[in-house]
């Protein structure tokens, strides 16, 4: 049995149009797919970025942020009272800066603490 060549033409032009058209198809989804993970991971980005920061600036506004510091400032104001040499005063001053290098002493009440991280933010000078 042979296969009209007719029939064999208009088969492989089908073919030939569905391949073009599969390969179109799954072309432009794959870049739709592509640019929905680009928009949307920025999107989601964006959000976690500003929920962290907000939820940051709540904790820093917090009393156990506050106390924490404080108890912190003590902690180190007593071990610089102790040091001996300048060189541990100076590790000492640098800790903290690096540790709370922006700490808002408006909560903060006791004023030698203030003073300490102040000399602490100006280098010892």
């Amino acid at each position: 049995m042979r296969v009209d060549n007719d029939f064999k033409r208009d088969i492989d032009r089908e073919f030939r149009e569905a391949d073009y058209v599969g390969k179109k198809v799954f072309g432009r989804g794959v870049v739709l797919v592509v640019l929905l993970v680009v928009i949307f991971g920025g999107i989601g980005f964006a959000y976690k970025k500003v929920a962290v920061d907000a939820n940051r600036q709540i904790f820093k506004h917090s009393v156990a942020y506050t106390e924490t510091a404080a108890s912190f400032l003590a902690k180190e104001y007593k071990e610089y009272n102790k040091a001996e040499t300048d060189v541990e005063r100076t590790a000492i001053m640098q800790y903290v800066v690096d540790r709370y290098p922006n700490l808002d002493l408006g909560d903060i009440e006791n004023s030698d603490l203030k003073s300490f991280y102040r000399e602490c933010l100006r280098g010892g000078n």
